[in-house]
């Protein structure tokens, strides 16, 4: 160590000596100050609860067990990845989800905040934010975080979020499954419609002796070369009349037949995915997995009482220094 540096310590050590009184005052009243601030006199305290959850994979119980060979299905049972956990976050910070919670727990009166002022939603959402807090983690998990002077009050309003979360997505679901529905309904009626149009079209064709026309076409083949082999020339004429009729409606019969088994198909289809549809609203699969529930603090979390009292010593003995080296400085350049 250079002797500089030994005397720039020397000097620092008698400075402080010399300025011990005023450091040690000002020091022992901002600690004195930073313990009575953060009393409960002043500052209220709060007590932190927190629930742990973690999203699922899926909450279509159709899409997860009923739908087979389905190459998006997923098992109900597994954790949610990054995806889940960022649409988790996103239904945690919804406008209904704070709006449920406000209203349930009248939190307008609870946090003293004029309901009727102007900018009283602007002071809720600032308050919702100081108070509620919803964090993901490393692993994936969701940390449901509530602040509260009422150690009782933070533990059932976390539960209650989490509770939530299945009636906020049950109502999204339904809305969109009832707009879905009323799609599905008039597509069913339409369909409906042009099967029964295409069944009574077959029905004229089989009063008109349309049948089935490949099974009669190779009957009529059949006997027509029997006829032929045995010389009926009047029979051949006669088959070969019924050829033609044949002929004329045959290709209307087979469109219509196609028709058919496409409108049936489509019904079917529909049909199924109206079923589906029930089965989604009338399900109960849940959105999250619970690994912890809220309990009541026994300590509170807010403030740290000795944090601000050794910060505020701290913060008053530097700034103290600071200002006692400035005086001394200007001093000398007066004295200079």
């Amino acid at each position: 160590m250079s002797k500089a540096s030994l005397s720039d310590s020397g000097n620092l050590i008698l400075d402080l000596f010399k300025w011990r009184k005023p450091l040690l005052i000002f020091t022992l009243i901002a600690s004195f100050l930073g313990a009575l601030v953060s009393s409960p006199l002043v500052m209220t305290p709060k007590f932190k609860s927190t629930a742990v959850i973690y999203p699922t994979t899926t909450n279509s119980i159709s899409q997860a067990l009923l739908v087979e060979h389905n190459p998006y299905r997923k098992d109900v049972l597994e954790f949610g990845e990054e995806l889940e956990a960022e649409r988790l976050l996103q239904i945690l910070n919804s406008d209904e989800m704070q709006n449920r919670i406000v209203r349930e727990y009248n939190l307008f009166e609870h946090y003293e905040i004029d309901s009727l002022s102007e900018h009283a939603r602007t002071w809720m959402n600032l308050t919702f934010d100081e108070h509620f807090s919803f964090k993901r983690t490393e692993l994936m998990s969701i940390n449901v975080e509530v602040l509260d002077k009422d150690p009782e009050l933070a533990a059932e309003m976390s539960n209650r979020i989490v509770d939530l979360i299945d009636l906020v997505v049950k109502r999204v679901k339904k809305e969109r499954a009832e707009q879905a529905v009323v799609i599905l309904e008039r597509r069913d009626d339409e369909l409906s419609s042009r099967l029964f149009s295409i069944h009574d079209s077959l029905e004229v064709l089989r009063s008109l002796g349309v049948l089935d026309v490949s099974l009669q076409a190779e009957r009529l083949t059949e006997y027509y070369a029997r006829a032929l082999s045995a010389g009926n020339v009047k029979g051949a004429r006669a088959l070969k009349k019924e050829f033609n009729h044949l002929a004329q409606y045959g290709g209307t019969y087979y469109r219509l037949f196609e028709d058919l088994e496409l409108v049936q198909e489509q019904l079917e289809t529909i049909r199924l995915e109206k079923e589906n549809i029930r089965v989604e609203l009338d399900a109960d699969l849940t959105n999250r997995f619970v690994i912890n529930r809220a309990v009541p603090a026994d300590k509170k979390a807010y403030p740290i009482r000795w944090l601000i009292v050794v910060l505020s010593g701290m913060g008053t003995f530097v700034m103290t220094l600071v200002m006692l080296y400035i005086r001394q400085s200007l001093s000398t350049e007066h004295l200079a």
